[in-house]
């Protein structure tokens, strides 16, 4: 809900600066400092975490993984400072600063839109919309992880246990429902999704990469 005209130049102004925080790009900063190397020429081609872990090796892609949760984070701690506790809009703003900032880590303008699957910004986001809920994300990801060893399929298994955790803690009364949340939620999977379509196309063809493999 928008209480007033206010609110709706503040949400533009999170949903502005979370588009433009999630499109620092961390992968390609980190990339270029540590090896002088372009992920988007290498590997998958993505600047996500998980292409920096394989191309750079595990201190880089946890590195990359850190600053990629604390977009996130950042965009929602925004959007928590401009709309204080008890503002109708505060909720709205949390979701509009987190899928924007999902948004602008998959398709950062400076990079020609090629950026990252957005797992791990909607984990940050997630942290402090939904804090139950992520703790579900997180541990489908890491059931999924554990029996495939696929990163790809512990990804998509986060945006659902986000969904049913949400939904499960708000029917019993750990969080308290709201659209917007809710919206969030359904908005930043849908494009964790469309960023794994070649992984989909692989894992129906029983071609992807595995933890462990070369």
């Amino acid at each position: 809900m928008i209480d007033s005209w206010a609110s709706l130049l503040g949400l533009l102004i999170v949903g502005a600066v979370g588009y433009g925080v999630g499109s620092i790009s961390s992968g390609y900063l980190v990339g270029k400092l540590y090896r002088n190397v372009d992920l988007r020429n290498v590997g998958s081609g993505s600047t996500g975490a998980t292409n920096t872990f394989r191309t750079l090796g595990p201190g880089a892609g946890v590195l990359v993984a850190v600053l990629d949760i604390l977009k996130g984070a950042l965009a929602v701690g925004f959007a928590q400072l401009l709309f204080p506790p008890g503002s109708a809009s505060r909720p709205v703003a949390e979701a509009v600063a987190a899928v924007a900032a999902v948004t602008g880590h998959c398709w950062p303008p400076l990079l020609r839109g090629r950026g990252g699957r957005g797992v791990a910004t909607g984990f940050g986001a997630l942290l402090f919309v939904a804090t139950p809920a992520w703790a579900s994300a997180v541990a489908f990801f890491a059931i999924a992880l554990a029996l495939t060893r696929m990163v790809s399929v512990g990804s998509l298994a986060s945006v659902i246990g986000a969904l049913v955790g949400y939904l499960v803690f708000c029917a019993t009364g750990w969080l308290t429902f709201n659209w917007a949340t809710l919206a969030f939620i359904i908005v930043a999977g849908t494009v964790v999704f469309i960023r794994h379509r070649a992984n989909i196309d692989r894992i129906m063809r029983g071609v992807e990469p595995r933890v462990g493999t070369s």
